[in-house]
C-alpha cells in the first residue's frame, strides 16, 4: 500500500507575509488544508493492461480544487509485426466540493474536471522500445465522485525544524497533520472504481527574522 507522509503534501503551498520592523525584516507564514486522497490500479492477466489513477481533493479554507490523473498500458503489436504497447496519458483538475467527517473517518468529493489526454505507441525493437504513431492530445472533460471510508486510527505527526546564522538570520518551521488511512470507491466518467487512500488536515507555520 502506498503511504505517503501527509506532512510533505503541504510543501509549496505557502502563503507569506512581509512586516518591517525598525532595521529588521520579518516573514511570517501559515498553511492549513484538508485533504481527501484516492488511488487504484488493475493488472488484467488476460490482455496484460494495466491502469494506474488517483484522485486528490484540496480544501484551502473553503475553496476545493479536484486533480485527477490516469496513466494506462495495453499490449499490441506493431504494424511491422513487433510487440508493443498502446499508452495513454490524462492529467485534469476543476473546482469541487469535499465534505469530511469531524474526526476524518469518513469523507465526499465531487465534481467537474477538464484536461487533456495524450495517446502513444511503443513499439519494442530487441533491447530498444520505439515511440511512433503518436496522436494529438484532445481536451476531456468528465464528473468525478469519491468517497473515502476509515480503516485505520487517527494517526498524529509532527515535526520542527529550524536555520540560524548569528547576526543574519533565524528561521523557523512547523509542520502537523493529522490523518486517516482507507478505503476509496470512485465513479470518473461513468466508470467505477475502488482503492485505497488517505483523508486529513496539514498546517504548516513559518518564520523569519533577519536583522
Amino acid at each position: 500500500m502506498r503511504r505517503t507522509s501527509f506532512v510533505a503534501l503541504v510543501l509549496g503551498l505557502v502563503a507569506l507575509f512581509a512586516t518591517p520592523a525598525a532595521a529588521r525584516e520579518i516573514i511570517n507564514g501559515s498553511q492549513t488544508m484538508v485533504q481527501m486522497q484516492g488511488y487504484w490500479s488493475s493488472y488484467d492477466d488476460t490482455t496484460g493492461a494495466y491502469v494506474d489513477a488517483g484522485i486528490t481533493a484540496t480544501d484551502y479554507g473553503g475553496e476545493v480544487w479536484l486533480d485527477y490523473y490516469r496513466f494506462s498500458s495495453t499490449p499490441i503489436t506493431c504494424e511491422d509485426g513487433a510487440s508493443g504497447w498502446l499508452n495513454e496519458s490524462l492529467w485534469a483538475s476543476g473546482p469541487g466540493t469535499l465534505e469530511v467527517d469531524r474526526k476524518y473517518a469518513s469523507g465526499t468529493a465531487a465534481g467537474t474536471v477538464t484536461g487533456w489526454m495524450d495517446s502513444w505507441t511503443d513499439c519494442w525493437y530487441g533491447e530498444e522500445a520505439v515511440p511512433q504513431n503518436g496522436v494529438p492530445g484532445g481536451d476531456v472533460t468528465f464528473d468525478v465522485v469519491a468517497h473515502f471510508t476509515s480503516t485505520s486510527p487517527l494517526i498524529r505527526e509532527k515535526s520542527a525544524s529550524s536555520f540560524k546564522i548569528p547576526g543574519e538570520t533565524n528561521s523557523h518551521n512547523t509542520y502537523s497533520s493529522t490523518y486517516r488511512y482507507g478505503d476509496v470507491h470512485a465513479t470518473v466518467d461513468g466508470e467505477m472504481f475502488s482503492g485505497f487512500g488517505q483523508l486529513g488536515k496539514v498546517s504548516w507555520r513559518y518564520h523569519s527574522n533577519t536583522p
